[in-house]
């Protein structure tokens, strides 16, 4: 029998420890936060850029540069500018707040983000029934004392909004309302690197209506950065955002800050040419992907469990296979944990201590500073996340036999309305 009161003492005191860590981090950067060194800088530009009418030239890193020295010169003058390489459209989100001065832009930005984190979490209750009933506080402050969360808070970043919508996204994919689930998915390709490859694994399991769902919005979204920048910087765009990846300079492009297959193979000095690790990493990242796609059966409602294990397991792999990932990016994997987290608090003594360990490094901050900032090698932590990834899979297939089970006795699982 579990010892409720002691666990529920020792998640909450472990996420208050680490939202504390966070809060002192926010205090020793605050500085540099107000003079603009965050990244919510390049949103703030594009804004900028959007609202003075030169939209044409949205991609101009002549133009991106000035308009950063503008409102933060010291940053600019010191470390140079941050490109904006997001999709046109990304930049109607942001136009708005360039009437407040950036640091006030910056902290409603903030609050927004918050917002959308709590309204998300409210929205995974009736899904995380133990969470929300034995652990009310750990639903809490579990979000906030993730290191990509606060990571993302602290550089203004859009990955929690990327967040919100995989949570709109499972809602919709339990109870069966795939358009709507492909929408929202369509509306989280600002970050495509990080959706197109869970779309994939839809068109592997033929989910025709989610697909639409994806085409439509993106049709839409390419038609308002049309009218927004022009077909001639549209049609620029892609060749800028990879020349910047390909690019690598300092404190833009950084392989071995990435914790997914391309950190993990292309974040050393080798003396393998580039071209070949860059076939190596696509060819896993195929592999990886087909081989995550069979683990899940998103049809079956049977068990829980497994359709959870397995669309946990296709979000992990879909971070991994990602060509640019930084811990912040990592924001929409607090669905999976969660999801994971749900299951191992219900099962608790019947959880391997292995899986235990994994969800627990997921949140030790110390660690992610350990390898980003004091050894720049958080590239080491997509082992972490491959750990996860075959956890994942052992219970999907663990659940195989207990869905047939339900299945002979006609009891369906049916998802909450």
């Amino acid at each position: 029998m579990t010892n409720l009161p002691r666990l529920r003492f020792g998640l909450i005191s472990f996420c208050a420890g680490m939202i504390v860590v966070h809060g002192c981090l926010f205090w020793i950067v605050r500085q540099q936060l107000v003079s603009g060194s965050s990244d919510f800088r390049i949103f703030y530009t594009a804004g900028l850029i959007l609202r003075r009418g030169e939209g044409r030239d949205l991609y101009s890193e002549r133009l991106q540069t000035q308009v950063q020295r503008d409102f933060a010169p010291a940053v600019v003058n010191k470390a140079g500018a941050l490109p904006y390489n997001h999709p046109p459209f990304e930049a109607v989100l942001y136009q708005p707040m360039t009437y407040l001065a950036y640091f006030s832009a910056y902290r409603l930005w903030i609050v927004i983000n918050i917002v959308l984190l709590a309204g998300s979490i409210y929205s995974l209750r009736s899904w995380l029934p133990t969470l929300a009933g034995q652990f009310p506080w750990l639903l809490i402050l579990a979000p906030l004392a993730f290191s990509p969360i606060a990571y993302a808070l602290l550089q203004g970043q859009d990955s929690i909004l990327l967040f919100a919508l995989y949570c709109l996204a499972f809602s919709a994919l339990r109870r069966s309302q795939d358009l709507r689930a492909g929408a929202c998915l369509g509306l989280g390709l600002f970050k495509f690197h990080l959706v197109l490859p869970f779309a994939f694994v839809l068109l592997l399991h033929r989910r025709w209506r989610a697909l639409l769902g994806v085409g439509a919005v993106a049709a839409l979204e390419a038609a308002i950065s049309w009218g927004m920048v022009g077909g001639k910087e549209l049609l620029y765009y892609p060749g800028f955002a990879w020349h910047i990846n390909r690019l690598q300079t300092p404190g833009v492009i950084s392989p071995a800050n990435m914790a997914n297959i391309r950190g993990l193979f292309m974040g050393w000095n080798s003396s393998i040419p580039a071209h070949w690790l860059e076939m190596v990493v696509f060819a896993a990242s195929i592999g990886l992907v087909l081989w995550a796609s069979r683990q899940w059966r998103p049809t079956d409602f049977l068990d829980t469990r497994s359709w959870n294990s397995g669309f946990s397991l296709c979000l992990v792999v879909s971070y991994l296979v990602g060509y640019h990932g930084y811990n912040h990016d990592m924001s929409f994997l607090l669905l999976p944990i969660l999801l994971v987290l749900e299951r191992a608090l219900a099962e608790w003594r019947e959880t391997p201590a292995g899986l235990k360990l994994v969800l627990g490094l997921m949140f030790v901050t110390p660690l992610y500073l350990r390898l980003g900032a004091l050894w720049p090698h958080e590239n080491l932590f997509a082992i972490v996340l491959l750990v996860f990834v075959g956890y994942l899979a052992a219970a999907a297939a663990k659940a195989e036999p207990q869905a047939l089970v339900s299945k002979s006795t006609g009891l369906l699982d049916a998802p909450p309305r």
